[in-house]
């Protein structure tokens, strides 16, 4: 008889209830980041591999552009932080 009264408790879209489900669709579905990361890559790979057929002149170049990019080692964006700390530094330099 107890249980009867937890079950329709449960089933009543009760805390616990939404908290159980909740658990049962986090545990059951992909990593979404992993899964967008591996999406991009592949029409990525797909376009380069098309674009190589259709338009290598044009593909050619953004290839390069791209490998430039990765080998690179400088930042793409400099840091927010370090931007932060040389001004203040030059602040502090110029009231001495």
């Amino acid at each position: 008889m107890e249980n009867d009264g937890v079950k329709d408790e449960l089933d009543s879209g009760s805390t616990e209830a939404l908290i159980a489900e909740y658990d049962r669709k986090r545990k059951n579905r992909a990593d979404d980041v992993i899964a967008t990361q591996a999406v991009v890559c592949i029409l990525l790979a797909a376009l380069l591999v098309g674009g190589r057929i259709f338009r290598p002149e044009i593909t050619g170049e953004v290839f390069g552009r791209i490998k430039s990019l990765a080998t690179d080692t400088a930042e793409i964006m400099p840091n927010p932080i370090d931007i932060l700390i040389d001004h203040f530094d030059k602040a502090k330099d110029m009231r001495n």
